[in-house]
């Protein structure tokens, strides 16, 4: 290793006194030897002094060794570490980016979900209201038509049972005719038949409408989906009329 006029310098200067020190002592143990032992002494002292020089020598250079060595290691270590801390915010910055990505994905998500729903509970709404309205008109139309069927009904029934009233009482007027024509015993038959009469007479309207409500039952149940109403009524009278004959009788 070569060293710097500084370095010479200071080694110079850290090796005097220890030398000076070794001469002084070597000086000071020769006067008392013979000059066989002093020449020994010399060469001894002289092989130590350079002894310690080169280990002086190789200590300095082995030092600067290892420190290149150190601040070659350092030097790596901060490289990678930067290196590490730089895929880490790499690393860091792509998680983000990505949980931002998905973020923003699932809100679109949520608003789109949202404004389906929305859309889909609009589209319900309408139909529902447009539903309820049209049965609400169907049943409107329903009603007038059986109000209507019923004012019909009710009608051509009254109608028929005054014909029936009439034809009743000109039968029990024909009948007087002929009792009054007879004698004297057949005057309480006459009373009789009269006395039936009356009281048929007061039981075919009760009848009548009563026979009227069993048979607009029935025939509500078997009347087909546009049956004509008049059919229905002439089937309805024709029953009403054969129950107030079965009740003069």
């Amino acid at each position: 290793m070569v060293l710097t006029r500084a370095q010479a310098a200071a080694q110079a200067a850290a090796q005097a006194p220890t030398q000076a020190a070794a001469q002084a002592a070597t000086q000071a143990g020769m006067q008392h030897l013979d000059p066989e032992e002093a020449t020994a002494l010399v060469e001894y002292s002289s092989a130590r002094q350079a002894s310690v020089a080169q280990f002086a020598a190789g200590s300095d250079e082995l030092i600067a060794h290892l420190a290149q060595h150190f601040i070659a290691q350092t030097q790596a270590l901060d490289a990678e570490q930067a290196m590490l801390y730089s895929q880490q915010q790499g690393q860091c910055d792509a998680q983000n980016a990505a949980l931002m990505a998905v973020q923003a994905s699932a809100e679109a998500n949520v608003l789109h979900l949202t404004e389906q729903q929305r859309v889909i509970a609009q589209e319900l709404g309408e139909a529902l209201t447009a539903t309820h309205r049209e049965i609400q008109e169907k049943f409107q139309h329903l009603e007038v038509s059986e109000n209507k069927k019923k004012g019909e009904i009710e009608h051509f029934v009254n109608e028929k049972i005054d014909q029936a009233l009439q034809e009743v009482q000109k039968t029990s007027n024909d009948t007087q005719m002929a009792l009054a024509s007879q004698n004297g015993g057949a005057r309480a038959r006459f009373e009789e038949v009269e006395v039936n009469i009356s009281n048929n007479l007061e039981a075919i309207p009760a009848r009548i409408y009563q026979v009227v409500e069993d048979q607009l039952a029935v025939l509500r149940g078997e009347m087909r989906p546009g049956e004509d109403i008049n059919h229905l009524v002439q089937r309805m009278v024709e029953v009403s009329s054969t129950g107030a004959a079965e009740s003069i009788k």
